[in-house]
């Protein structure tokens, strides 16, 4: 996913499905991911508007060519593998963001009501939305039936099969939400070691978690989920997190322009192998946010303010443009057009209403709603935040 507005400090950096927070580095861990540490990382959040916008672009060709009854002529994956950039992203921004919490008293629980703060109101609150038009107009919702076991696990973020076999929240985009939160679980337990062992825990449990997976291939919905190999992309991102100020001090225009493009061409050449989506999707995000991150400061700052708005509303894009292609194709059916026209014209449309309507929602109502539960919030850590 990613970033966003009113920040714990003074200083804060929007990243991810989540926020990047200005944050000093804490005596003894200084040798890894300090330098840097002050600075916004705009190349990331332009990789959150990319993402964002691909995802977007992805599923509104899926739905219109659903809608008329057609086939996709190419392979969509690179489009909707967005999700994989996100699931980068938000283990680098993790293990970035979070050097003052290694080892410290209460680490986790701060870190867990960080988390839960940024992501889970917006998401409850479009779940929310989308369980009152299966009450209410259950006959304009596609591919989702009212399941109280499915509403439950829905706010629970725990995976549920539905009728269909089909893994997923009744807001269906928010399986990723699901892998999100499961991440955060595992990372606050890691918090109370140093960052270096913390990393290492980290890893092996991603990858016991993979192994399992594919040495038993579970059958049980919550059990498949968690141990599909895809949640080796938070560790990817992790790495790239530790390892920061080694790619700090490497940082050139011409490096990250090659392993931007190298990113962008694995994605393209892959998208048709038949691999786990770790390795189509996980390791093209890799480059591409390896590339982000290699990008000199000066370069870095002359990115256009509208991009870098898109990165900030970019979860809110995510979360929102499912409910502007259900009403645009309600909207087109009432038109006669041919479905040859109709789906330029659908994307194109899709994307002109959503990414608006994503800024209208990033700025009132994600803002002020994170807003005010950080003000509700009372830590002991609150000065060291401020710091």
């Amino acid at each position: 996913m990613p970033d966003m507005p009113a920040p714990y400090s003074s200083r804060m950096e929007q990243v991810g499905l989540m926020t990047i927070e200005s944050q000093k580095v804490p005596q003894g861990e200084s040798d890894q991911g300090s330098k840097g540490r002050n600075r916004t990382i705009n190349s990331i959040q332009i990789l959150r508007a990319y993402a964002a916008i691909t995802v977007l672009i992805g599923h509104s060709f899926l739905e219109v060519l659903h809608t008329n009854g057609l086939k996709p002529s190419f392979n969509v994956f690179p489009l909707v593998a967005g999700v994989d950039i996100f699931f980068v992203i938000s283990g680098f921004i993790m293990f970035y963001t979070s050097a003052d919490l290694f080892q410290k008293k209460g680490g986790s629980w701060l870190f867990l009501k960080r988390r839960f703060i940024r992501v889970v109101p917006l998401y409850w609150f479009f779940t929310t939305l989308m369980l009152l038009a299966l009450v209410a107009l259950g006959q304009f919702v596609r591919s989702t039936q009212l399941d109280i076991g499915n509403v439950i696990s829905s706010y629970l973020f725990l995976p549920y099969a539905r009728e269909g076999g089909r893994i997923a929240p009744i807001l269906s985009l928010g399986w990723t939400l699901n892998y999100e939160m499961f991440f955060y679980v595992i990372f606050s337990v890691f918090i109370i070691f140093k960052r270096q062992f913390a990393l290492a825990g980290l890893l092996i449990t991603l990858l016991l978690l993979s192994v399992i997976g594919v040495i038993l291939q579970p059958s049980l919905a919550i059990f498949k989920f968690w141990t599909d190999s895809v949640i080796l992309e938070f560790g990817i991102g992790c790495i790239l997190g530790y390892f920061y100020s080694t790619i700090y001090e490497k940082k050139s225009l011409n490096l990250a322009i090659f392993f931007a493009i190298a990113g962008l061409c694995l994605l393209i050449l892959m998208r048709n192998i038949d691999l786990p989506r770790l390795f189509i999707g996980g390791i093209p995000a890799c480059l591409l946010v390896l590339g982000g991150l290699l990008l000199p400061e000066k370069n870095d700052k002359k990115f256009p303010a509208f991009l870098l708005l898109l990165g900030n509303a970019s979860y809110s894009l995510y979360l929102c443009h499912r409910f502007v292609l259900r009403i645009l194709t309600i909207a087109m059916s009432k038109l006669s057009i041919p479905a040859n026209a109709a789906v330029p014209l659908y994307v194109v449309l899709a994307l002109i209403i959503s990414i608006p309507v994503a800024v209208l929602v990033y700025r009132y109502i994600e803002t002020p709603m994170v807003n005010v539960m950080r003000k509700k919030r009372k830590s002991p850590y609150s000065k060291a935040e401020a710091a």
